[in-house]
């Protein structure tokens, strides 16, 4: 008998960046940030270890969401993507969510894009991201 499921994956996406090379670039082109990251990125970052390591992660999942929504790089402006960390208590506290704006969010809703899921993650030389969208609509198996 076939069961209706709430949600399924609609879309996949995974990005690394090289952290030195991404350091060069916004010491080469310091306007970048200001054009890729919003205000609380800048902020969050600026208050952490190694700012470039955490402004490389997040670069990398906003060009992770643009794969999950099968744009690819340049289906919309990098700064349509915020990544949040999460305030609230317990496990979630810390934890990486996204924000979509723009051109970002009218792509989302056109798919059904009923909620993201993002893991971030970072060495000295490497950022990674890994960016699940799911859809609302339910379907049947």
């Amino acid at each position: 008998m076939p069961q209706t499921v709430g949600a399924h994956v609609s879309g996949i996406g995974i990005d690394a960046v090289d952290v030195d090379r991404f350091r060069r670039v916004l010491v080469r082109r310091p306007s970048l940030a200001n054009r890729v990251f919003t205000d609380a990125e800048r902020a969050d970052a600026a208050g952490r270890g190694d700012p470039a390591q955490h402004l490389a992660a997040r670069f990398a999942a906003k060009e992770a969401v643009m794969k999950a929504l099968g744009t690819g790089i340049g289906g919309f402006a990098l700064h349509d993507v915020e990544v949040v960390r999460g305030t609230e208590a317990g496990a979630r506290r810390g934890a990486p969510s996204l924000r979509l704006f723009d051109r970002a969010a009218a792509l989302a809703a056109e798919r059904g894009i009923a909620s993201w899921h993002v893991s971030l993650t970072h060495t000295d030389r490497l950022a990674m991201a890994m960016v699940l969208a799911e859809s609302g609509e339910p379907w049947t198996r």
